[in-house]
């Protein structure tokens, strides 16, 4: 298994423990399915940074019923090509078709208390896929959950 590993999204690479909302590890459960993502723990308007040398391809909605929540999907470059990555809660700073390297800046977080209320930890939802399938992340990052 390839283990490379990533720079953490944000200064403090921890990962979203359990809250009242949830838990933030890969296949936490979320009533009928599971989580397919680590969350990052951020502070609202935080500076999110490239996990890998990557181009944004396109901008989303993770709520069908709230545009004002965003989805970044990104494709690895170089050496990352095998790589494409889903993050979510995030504002953007760049246009689709821009592109970093490893640990530059790439968006602002926001902030999902405004969906979810005050009870749920402020975070980012970081999914990757290798080759377009999805596998868990955690192992490419040197974080901590807590």
């Amino acid at each position: 298994m390839d283990t490379k590993k990533f720079y953490p999204l944000n200064d403090t690479g921890l990962i979203r423990n359990c809250d009242p909302k949830g838990c933030g590890h890969f296949g936490a459960s979320r009533g009928d399915h599971t989580h397919r993502g680590i969350d990052f723990i951020t502070s609202p308007l935080q500076v999110i940074k490239a996990p890998f040398d990557c181009k944004i391809v396109r901008y989303g909605y993770p709520y069908s019923d709230d545009p004002s929540f965003r989805l970044f999907e990104v494709r690895g470059m170089g050496e990352y090509s095998k790589y494409s990555a889903k993050v979510f809660y995030l504002n953007p700073l760049h246009d689709v078709g821009d592109s970093f390297k490893k640990g530059e800046p790439f968006a602002i977080s926001d902030d999902v208390r405004r969906r979810h209320g005050g009870d749920i930890t402020v975070h980012v939802h970081f999914e990757l896929y290798i080759d377009g399938k999805l596998v868990d992340p955690t192992e490419y990052f040197n974080s901590i959950k807590v």
